[in-house]
Order: structure tokens, then sequence, then C-alpha cells
């Protein structure tokens, strides 16, 4: 992880050295005519003053000169810095997206069709329709969809509907060009990663489901107390973004179960491998 206490750090020790430039050339140089445990090391260790007044210890390469040791140390900051601000781009990313299931849940749906209202895309989600009008609208002045003249809705690609015709009197939305770039970006691994940091419970589910093998979401509601349907849309939404699969079957652990509690999750390789990464970054 990139951490700004490290960066800052670094910075500080840079600048000591370069404050303390004398004092510092003179330690190396006695180092370098004594004998001791520096010359396996290849470092010594030395209290400098701050610029600030404060004193800090300092690691410096035997055999690099004062500007080196300092440069050295610029060079990790830069380093570092730019990974932070990749690391902040990529999170940035999911910033228009609700941190909501169904909305992931949409993205996918209005994905495979050519644009759909929110009572219709409520009903094939088996979700709240005042939910979904409510994220289609925060989605819409995001950037991630746009609305669309019913008369230019080409039926034959609205697959999912259940009506032959168009409504004509309803609000249809369709990804915009950034929703399809955030698709493609919850197709690729950093991508997933953030998903886990973005979705309340998201990397909770996966850590449980790595733990326990196949999982349902009736289960996990009740033992957290939690309410099913969020439990349900969100086990939906990592199982399209690719981090947990449907499975068939009881779970290991052999217990009986209602009819209710049929539908069963485990983790993907993926989300196996990215729980990690979570951890570490």
């Amino acid at each position: 992880m990139v951490s700004r206490s490290e960066i800052e750090r670094l910075k500080l020790e840079a600048d000591t050295i370069m404050t303390r430039y004398q004092e510092v050339e003179q330690a190396l140089e006695r180092a370098c005519n004594e004998d001791g445990e520096h010359w396996e090391t290849e470092e010594i260790e030395i209290t400098l003053e701050t610029p600030h007044g404060e004193e800090i210890d300092v690691a410096l390469d035997l055999h690099a000169n004062p500007a080196r040791n300092a440069q050295a140390r610029y060079d990790q900051v830069a380093e570092l810095e730019a990974e932070q601000e990749r690391r902040q781009q990529i999170a940035d990313q999911l910033d228009p997206l609700p941190a909501d299931p169904v909305a992931y849940l949409i993205c996918y749906h209005l994905d495979a069709v050519e644009g759909n209202y929110p009572k219709s895309i409520a009903g094939h989600l088996d979700a709240e329709r005042s939910q979904v009008r409510t994220l289609c609208k925060e989605m819409e002045q995001s950037g991630l969809l746009e609305r669309v003249e019913s008369g230019t809705v080409k039926q034959r690609r609205v697959k999912a509907k259940m009506a032959d015709e168009v409504r004509q009197h309803h609000t249809y939305y369709r990804l915009s060009r950034d929703g399809d770039h955030l698709l493609r970006f919850l197709s690729e691994r950093e991508g997933k990663v953030n998903v886990l940091r973005h979705l309340p419970d998201g990397q909770a589910i996966v850590q449980r489901l790595s733990r326990t093998s196949p999982d349902s979401p009736r289960t996990t509601a009740a033992e957290w107390e939690m309410e099913f349907e969020y439990v349900r849309h969100l086990y939906r939404a990592l199982r399209r973004v690719g981090l947990v699969t449907q499975c068939d079957g009881e779970p290991v652990d052999g217990e009986a179960r209602s009819a209710m509690d049929r539908t069963y999750y485990a983790t993907t390789e993926t989300g196996d491998d990215l729980l990690e990464a979570v951890g570490s970054g």
C-alpha cells in the first residue's frame, strides 16, 4: 500500500541529508576509514537534526555521497507519488456509480439491451421500482446513463422486454459512453479489486464464501441480521463482476436448508486471488 506517511518520511530524510550535507559527508568518510559491521550491511545509521529542529535516525548508503543518498530518496518519493496517483485514478473510476448492488445490476442489464425504462428494469431485476427509478436518475446525473427517446428504441434489441411494443410514454435509459467504459473497467483486475472496496459488504461476502465454501444469500442475511433482498442483490452483483459464481447442490456443511434457500454461491478463483490484493492494498 502506498502510504502518505512513508512519502513524507522519505522527503524529510532527503531534505535533512541535504541540509546537513557536511555532517553527513564527514560521517561517511569516518565510516570508510573504520572497521565494523557496516562493511557487511554497506550502511551506516546516524542521527541528524531536521530543518525543523527534530532529531531523526537516517540509514546511509556507505558507497554513496550525501547527494546520491538524498537523490535515492527523492526518486523513491517520485515513484510512490506516481503509484498513489494511479491508485487514486483507479478508485475514482467507480465514483459515478452508486454504492448499491442494484446499480451494478442496472448497468449490466442495460448493457444487454438497447434501452429500457425503470418499471421494466425493476421487473427483470426483481427490485423495487422506486429504488430503480432513483438509481437511474442518479446515474444519469453522474453520466453513466443517458435518456433516450422511446421512439428511437429498437425493440428487436430489447431482448429482455416482456412486451412486444415500446412504451411511448416511459422514460427510457441506456448506457452512455462512460457507462460502457465503466463496465470494461469492471472486467479488468483493478476494476474487480475496486468493487470489493466500493460495494458495502462486498469484501465481507467474498471472504465469507472463501472460508465457508458454498452458501446462500438467505443464510447470510439471517446470520448477519441483514435484509434478504439487499444481500440477494449483493450476491448477484458480485456474480456479474466475476468474483463469485452460482453453484448447485448442498453446502459442504451438509445442513438441511429450506426450499426457499436453494441458490448457493461460491468464490471464483479470481475472487479468492483478489482478496489478498485488497488486504495488501
